[in-house]
């Protein structure tokens, strides 16, 4: 039987009790109860309309739960339209934003893009591992000459990769983000092998865990920057500046790697009052 036949079934199940309840049964019924014979008229008239009543109770409370059935099955199928539509709309919005991103002629368009992936890491969790790796693949493939000051759209891609915490954090090997500013940069267990980072302003960074074999961080300013849980042996630090909240992994010798530690990294900014 299928589920539509089964609930036409149903349905005029109820409807015959209904119907007899008014009719025969609430006196058939009651002739099968013990004693029912010796009842006075009037008190048989009471006890059908008593039985009368329960049936229909009965039949009221069996529509009652039928309905809140029906409700619950409708607000499921309801979830999961929503939940299809929106994943329809996800995927035209990611399928719009990278080709976008891929448009050589309108940097607008790119940025266009590059927002719009944004959006959606943040609307969809689930999506912020893929948005992480298209957008770092655009920086990669674009930051990957000498051209200094950075484009607008790769520095805004940047801006949108290290405002938050990624899965799987970023792949930026071999970049060049030389002179970049990422202060504050959350870059915890970025790849960053052979990134060219000259001169970039990484005050306050975020680097714990990141891989750093052959990163250039030449002349840049790791200012409070936190890098425990990185291997910073293997990177480039001639020139770069630190000070005393710069945190580093254990057994990291700043000075033995050219670093330049600053205990107070207001010091030295023009301008600033030294102690008394």
């Amino acid at each position: 039987m299928t589920r539509r036949a089964g609930l036409w079934a149903a349905v005029v199940l109820l409807v015959a009790v209904v119907v007899l309840a008014f009719g025969p049964l609430p006196g058939a019924l009651l002739d099968r109860t013990e004693g029912a014979g010796e009842l006075e008229p009037g008190d048989r008239i009471s006890a059908e309309s008593d039985i009368r009543g329960a049936l229909l109770q009965a039949v009221g409370g069996l529509l009652l739960v039928a309905g809140a059935v029906t409700a619950w099955r409708q607000l499921l199928i309801s979830r999961e339209q929503h939940a299809l539509s929106r994943r329809v709309a996800v995927t035209d919005a990611f399928a719009r934003a990278v080709e976008q991103l891929g448009d050589d002629g309108s940097v607008a368009l790119r940025l266009g893009g590059i927002y719009s992936l944004d959006r959606i890491a943040d609307d969809d969790p689930g999506e912020r591992g893929r948005v992480a790796e298209i957008l770092a693949a655009f920086v990669r493939d674009t930051a990957s000459g000498d051209a200094a000051p950075l484009p607008r759209d790769v520095t805004a891609a940047l801006a949108v990769l290290v405002r938050r915490d990624w899965p799987h954090g970023i792949d930026l090997a071999g970049a060049r983000l030389a002179d970049t500013r990422l202060p504050g940069a959350r870059l915890s267990r970025a790849r960053l092998a052979g990134t060219d980072l000259r001169g970039a302003d990484l005050t306050g960074a975020v680097l714990t865990g990141a891989r750093l074999d052959g990163a250039d961080l030449r002349r840049a300013d790791l200012s409070g920057a936190d890098l425990t849980g990185a291997d910073p042996r293997q990177a480039l630090f001639s020139g770069a500046r630190a000070d005393g909240a710069t945190r580093w992994p254990e057994g990291f010798d700043p000075a033995g790697h050219g670093l330049v530690t600053h205990p107070d990294r207001d010091q030295d900014r023009p301008g600033s009052a030294s102690a008394p």
